[in-house]
């Protein structure tokens, strides 16, 4: 590493991070706290490679290090995030009383009521794939710690992709990793209540540090970015909804055209105590992110809401449009298909239209994640990046004018200069 490169990288780290001789940043975070008035400590550190070699350019290296760099501070924020937990500081204190075996774990959640109806029975296949990985090890009735090992971890990855893939109800003989990563969730959730019950050490996880124990899911692979619907399309699938006299369902449309809410907990749970009708708003808590929302309604949504008052007062809950998943899903298609639209259009579409053309309106990207109701930015940046053709043309045309107001600012006259004089005369 250069000297002046090394200097500038000392300059720019904040508290906890320093550089290492081996080229590596070295994070650390400390804590003190109290037990029985006993005053005990507590320290993490976790090294971040930088790789950065003297073949590099200046401007190369500074480039891996903001890399790095950014990896070191979510470390350093994980740890925070650790080290605020009172539970995980008196781990080393915690008397385990009993052992943790997978599947009693899982019918001791069952009995809570953790998962209720179709979302139970989904869990159940979950639980039961992971106790036949052990089955196929020989082990009938595993422990929670005959898990926490990296090499088991890597095992069953490999094990469920190929398990599910040969499913009998798998037609496409084939596994995503949100397969794989659906069952690592319950694993990771039988852990945090292994814990909280005393039956298992946090210090015996694969990564105690970690929020999600060491188990790590599968990286997913990039989306196809969903297509939105065009102005025309949007008109073309409304005037066939109106066609079969579908008021309600038009209604339901529209106003998830123009406010881009979720389906379920959202859409259909809108009453009429969430609408502003002085200013016109809509202002609702996200069941998803748990955050409030406030979205400005357009002139045919507040039309809509206005008609459809008094008959949301008389429904179950006050609701304005109570439809569930399948009804909508339904309908959806029916009107996709006899509108002669594409059918990679789905109900999804109304949301990703909204957001896509809050894009395409080169609105802000916080405007746009607090309209969508996004935890987090990244989520909303990713609709900046899959931009649509009429966002990628927008783009060049204004490249376009930035090098013709620029040319025509570089633009000097041949008599224009230090010999102008000698010249005109």
């Amino acid at each position: 590493m250069r000297q002046a490169v090394k200097a500038k990288i000392l300059e720019a780290l904040p508290k906890g991070i320093t550089l290492r001789r081996d080229n590596s940043l070295w994070v650390s975070k400390y804590k003190e706290y109290h037990v029985n008035g006993e005053k005990k400590s507590k320290r993490m550190t976790e090294t971040v490679k930088l790789d950065i070699d003297n073949t590099m350019s200046d401007a190369k290296q500074l480039e891996k290090f903001e890399e790095a760099l950014g990896k070191a501070i979510k470390v350093k924020s994980q740890m925070k995030d650790r080290l605020a937990n009172r539970s995980f500081l008196l781990t080393d204190n915690v008397k385990i009383k009993g052992e943790a075996y997978i599947n009693n774990l899982y019918q001791d959640l069952v009995r809570l009521d953790t998962w209720k109806g179709k979302h139970g029975e989904t869990v159940a296949s979950y639980a039961k794939d992971i106790l036949a990985f052990f089955k196929d090890r020989e082990n009938l009735n595993p422990k929670l710690k005959d898990f926490h090992d990296v090499f088991t971890l890597a095992d069953f990855k490999k094990w469920a992709i190929v398990h599910s893939a040969q499913k009998r109800m798998n037609n496409y003989n084939s596994c995503s990793t949100n397969t794989v990563n659906k069952r690592l969730g319950l694993l990771r959730q039988l852990t945090q209540f292994a814990i909280k019950q005393r039956l298992f050490s946090l210090d015996d996880c694969i990564d105690p540090s970690a929020k999600n124990y060491g188990i790590q899911d599968e990286r997913r692979a990039e989306s196809k970015p969903k297509p939105a619907l065009s102005i025309a399309e949007e008109q073309t699938l409304l005037k066939t909804i109106q066609k079969y006299e579908d008021g309600y369902f038009y209604d339901v449309i529209v106003f998830a055209l123009d406010t881009g809410v979720r389906h379920d907990g959202e859409l259909n749970r809108i009453t009429p105590e969430q609408i502003d009708f002085g200013k016109k708003h809509l202002v609702f808590k996200r069941p998803k992110t748990g955050k409030w929302s406030t979205i400005p309604l357009t002139e045919r949504c507040m039309e809509i809401l206005k008609r459809r008052r008094e008959v949301a007062m008389k429904n179950v809950g006050n609701r304005f449009f109570p439809i569930s998943k399948s009804s909508l899903r339904h309908n959806w298609y029916k009107y996709i298909k006899v509108s002669g639209l594409n059918d990679e259009y789905t109900p999804y579409s109304t949301r990703h239209t909204f957001i896509t053309r809050l894009v395409e309106a080169d609105v802000s990207p916080k405007a746009v994640q607090h309209l969508a109701g996004h935890k987090s930015i990244e989520t909303t940046l990713q609709y900046y990046t899959h931009s649509t053709n009429e966002v990628l043309e927008t783009a060049i045309t204004k490249l376009e004018e930035y090098k013709k107001v620029k040319a025509k600012k570089a633009e000097v006259s041949p008599l224009i200069g230090h010999n102008s004089r000698k010249v005109l005369k």
